[in-house]
């Protein structure tokens, strides 16, 4: 009976999918932030206060990119990234403050930061369905501008996540793809900032941020995230650059 329940449920989904097809659908990306809690064996966060800011209109800024069935999909990138950005950082850092403008260095000076980030967000998507629209493959290339509190660059770290879904989580879930992306590209600028020397910090290179770094590209695989080819490419890049 659960099993007849089930499969109809996910034959209405189908469906409702299915009659909706031939138009830009909104769906909502953003990331779990359970998925980014910082481990027990995680480093330290750096002793530093960092700001960060999301211009207004980039927050209001509605992306529209490919889903399945010739279909597009409609979505926040900044707004729904935001959240999950300030945690990620907070992992990273001791003092996470949120700029509501860098417009006046004298101003940011004055809110007592080390460093300004501010992240530039460029999503992909696409969908495998034929009659289907969600989004079946997404990505996020995430970069974080790093400055000083006068607004000299002092870093710009690059990552790319990615994020796929099965029939039945993007069924129930539209968002998934999405949101898996969002999630892997936090994780991967988290790693990416321990590595990123900050005067009054070092960089933080301990052991453990290999560990870390193969533990997260095992759960992508488990996940099914990335395929199996994707898994041994990055595992050899991470075991190569020690």
């Amino acid at each position: 009976m659960t099993s007849t329940l089930h499969s109809f449920k996910a034959w209405l989904a189908l469906l409702a999918i299915t009659v909706l097809a031939g138009c830009a659908h909104p769906i909502a990306v953003v990331p779990d932030q359970a998925r980014l809690a910082r481990g027990a064996d995680a480093p330290a966060p750096m002793p530093l206060r960092v700001g960060y800011h999301i211009p207004t209109a980039l927050a209001d800024m509605e992306v529209t990119t490919p889903g399945g069935g010739g279909d597009n999909i409609r979505y926040f990138p900044y707004r729904d990234i935001d959240a999950g950005f300030e945690k990620m950082l907070s992992n990273v850092f001791s003092d996470i403050v949120k700029l509501p403008s860098i417009a006046n260095p004298a101003e940011t000076a004055s809110s007592g930061v080390h460093y300004v980030i501010v992240p530039t967000i460029v999503t992909t998507s696409g969908g495998s369905g034929l009659f289907t629209w969600p989004p079946t493959s997404f990505s996020v290339d995430l970069t974080s501008q790093i400055r000083d509190p006068a607004g000299t660059l002092v870093a710009s770290p690059r990552v790319v996540g990615f994020g796929s879904a099965e029939t039945s989580e993007r069924l129930f879930d539209h968002g998934f793809a999405g949101r898996r992306a969002m999630e892997d590209a936090l994780l991967r600028m988290q790693a990416a900032l321990r590595e990123t020397s900050f005067t009054g910090a070092p960089a933080q290179r301990q052991r453990g941020t290999t560990s870390e770094r193969l533990d997260q590209l095992k759960a992508l695989r488990e996940r099914k995230d990335i395929t199996e080819e994707e898994y041994e490419k990055k595992r050899k890049e991470i075991l190569d650059a020690l």
